[in-house]
Parts: C-alpha cells; sequence; structure tokens
C-alpha cells in the first residue's frame, strides 16, 4: 500500500482510534491499529474485540492495499509531526513514513491478521439526530455502574425503541437516568439493546459535527451494533442479558413537589458536602414554608446549614441524599429550573428540568437513611 496525506488527517484518525486499543492486551494484533488505502481515502481501526472504532480521512491513494502499525508509538509519532505532507508505505511486516527531512520505518504485523468486522447481515436500521444522540448520551451514560463487580449489564445503557422514538437508561442500582428522544427515522417493531456506555461515549466524541448518525444491528444474531456518522464509525457487541425492570423503581405518583433554582441548588450543595465529608456524603433536605434548607454535620469538620427559596407544593419533608449523586443528576438537569418530586423520605424522588418536554428528560435517585 501506498498513500499521501496532510498530518492532521491522519494524526487524529489514529489518535482516537489508538485510544479504543488495551494496553493490557496479550494478542499482539490488537495493540496495533488497521490503516486500509482505497479510492481516495484511508480508514484507521482499532478493536478490543468488543468495541471497533473506524474513522475515515482523505488520501492521495497510490496503491490500494492495508497495513498495522502500534497503536500507541505510532500515535504518539504522529503527534509529534508538524503541519505538513506525509507519505506512508507498508508490507506486511512495515511501514515506512517520510515527511519532509525525516524517515521512519515501524515493525508492522498482517493485516490479513487483523480481526474483520462482524457479518453485514442488518436487522433494524434507524437514523437521528446527531445532536440530539449526543445529548440523550450525555445526559444518561453517567449513571451507568463503573464497577465490573456489577456486571455488564448495568455498566451499559439500555436503548429502547418505539415507532419513531427512542429511550435511553442507565442506572447503577442508586440512581436512574431516563431520555427520551425523537428519531428521523423510526422501526415497525419495538427493538431494545443494552449497549456498552463506553462504546456511547466514544460514539459522541467522535461524531464531531456530524447532522445525523444511524444505528444497524449487525451479525447474522443482530447481536452487534453499529453507529456510524460521516467518517466515523463505532461498532460493539452488545450486552447479552435482562436489564433491570426501571419502571418499577419510578413511583407511579408523588404528593410533594419543589422546584428550585438550578445553579443554586448545585452550589449549596457543594459546600454542604464539604462538611459532610463521609463516604455517602450525606445532606439533608428539609422543606417547609416554601423554603429548602440543606443541612450536613461532622464530627472533624462541623456543621452545614444553607437555606433557599423554592416553590413547594404538598406537606413538608424531610429527606437525606448522597450529595455527590444528587450533584451528578443536577449537573445534567437542561434547565434554568429543576422540579423534583417526593412520595416520602425513603421512597425514591424523581429530578427532572422544569421547562423540559414531558418525559424527555427525568431521574431517579435513592433516598438515604437518617
Amino acid at each position: 500500500m501506498k498513500f499521501t496525506c496532510n498530518t492532521k488527517d491522519i494524526s487524529t484518525a489514529v489518535g482516537a482510534a489508538s485510544k479504543i486499543v488495551n494496553v493490557h492486551t496479550t494478542v499482539p494484533i490488537l495493540s496495533n491499529v488497521l490503516l486500509q488505502s482505497e479510492d481516495g481515502r484511508v480508514v484507521a481501526r482499532a478493536t478490543d474485540l468488543e468495541l471497533t472504532l473506524e474513522l475515515a480521512f482523505k488520501a492521495d491513494v497510490s496503491e490500494s492495499g492495508s497495513v498495522t502499525v502500534p497503536a500507541k508509538l505510532f500515535s504518539s509519532y504522529l503527534g509529534n509531526l508538524p503541519a505538513a505532507k506525509l507519505e506512508l508505505s507498508g508490507t506486511p511486516t512495515r511501514a515506512s513514513v517520510k515527511c519532509e527531512r525525516s524517515n521512519y520505518d515501524f515493525h508492522a504485523l498482517p493485516a490479513e491478521e487483523y480481526p474483520p468486522l462482524p457479518a453485514a447481515a442488518r436487522g433494524a436500521q434507524l437514523t437521528m439526530s446527531a445532536k440530539r444522540f449526543r445529548e440523550a448520551v450525555e445526559a444518561t451514560i453517567f449513571a451507568a455502574s463503573t464497577e465490573e463487580a456489577r456486571g455488564a449489564v448495568l455498566m451499559g445503557t439500555l436503548l429502547e425503541v418505539s415507532g419513531d422514538a427512542v429511550t435511553m437508561i442507565a442506572t447503577d442500582g442508586y440512581r436512574l437516568a431516563k431520555h427520551r428522544s425523537a428519531l428521523d427515522t423510526g422501526v415497525s417493531a419495538d427493538e431494545r439493546y443494552i449497549v456498552p456506555s463506553r462504546a456511547l461515549a466514544e460514539a459522541a466524541r467522535n461524531f464531531g459535527n456530524a447532522e445525523t448518525i444511524s444505528l444497524n444491528a449487525l451479525g447474522s444474531a443482530g447481536n452487534q451494533l453499529q453507529l456510524s456518522a460521516g467518517d466515523v464509525s463505532v461498532t460493539v457487541r452488545l450486552v447479552d442479558g435482562q436489564y433491570p425492570n426501571y419502571q418499577q423503581v419510578i413511583p407511579a405518583k408523588f404528593d410533594r413537589k419543589v422546584t428550585v433554582n438550578t445553579a443554586t441548588l448545585i452550589a449549596g450543595l457543594r459546600r454542604a458536602e464539604l462538611v459532610a465529608g463521609d463516604r455517602a456524603s450525606m445532606v439533608k433536605l428539609a422543606v417547609a414554608n416554601q423554603t429548602l434548607v440543606l443541612t450536613a454535620s461532622s464530627d472533624i469538620s462541623g456543621n452545614a446549614y444553607e437555606e433557599i427559596e423554592i416553590e413547594q407544593e404538598g406537606e413538608d419533608l424531610t429527606i437525606a441524599f448522597n450529595a455527590r449523586y444528587l450533584v451528578d443528576i443536577l449537573n445534567h438537569v437542561k434547565g434554568p429550573r429543576t422540579v423534583m418530586e417526593f412520595l416520602g423520605p425513603l421512597s425514591p424522588a424523581a429530578i427532572r428540568p422544569a421547562e423540559s418536554e414531558a418525559g424527555e428528560q427525568l431521574y431517579v435517585l435513592m433516598p438515604l437513611r437518617q
């Protein structure tokens, strides 16, 4: 293979792809990035067998072909090149690079050893605004578990596709995030996918300024999902398992409601959390007389007391939360005011933007025992 391209284009593609590589892999070929050149473009691909990222860029291809290069080494090399033209030629065992007055040779592995993409048999196909996709991902995946001990299902995000809408749900057992978005192209039959949350994060990060993304189920069993936009595609193995019945966590009704300025509540919680200081970061919220009082105490740090004006509906209430979890949720509330709904001091609370469309964004947080 042989091609010429801009150093910025190849550096961006290889740099993004190299982030997928597992540095602890014991399979040598998985430490490499695959470069495939054909028809005026080059595709950089990296995989850890669960997640595959492909990024394409324009190039002057004089000889089609493939080569694999060490991901971290090659990415670091490209990142230190000036803006210039780069020429790369590859064989099964070597990649030679010329840029201005420097020449480098990198050891390569045969491209045919690189894991192929899943079979192209396609299941459901849907499209949606890339902006809405990024918003949905940002609003949900933070609530997924990051602990492997809790299992792959809770480390994933559930995508429920029904008609012309997709709902993303993520939970770690203590908090739950739900976001509903409209689709540009919907489906006739309902679909459910449990997608590793890191795959959604990679897709959102690499889709750049794309206007539309497409989602396709791949493989004969439909056990992989491909998300693509423009010159970028992310292919991921879906999680095999049963997602918790999240509807059971959301109370069917509430008897108390608080509307509060989002930024004011975040600031108060952050200050109170500094005093709480323990692992649970317990902060108590007392609602009475159109006022929300935040309190926290610690034998080491002292006592915290904050008063915030609110709009209150229903009876008074005192409830306790993990302040870190509550701040995490509030940081993702899209709007200047937040609505918090309660059923009692030991029942889950619902949190949502005051000005959002019904059902678009919803969070549920379990309280702490006081």
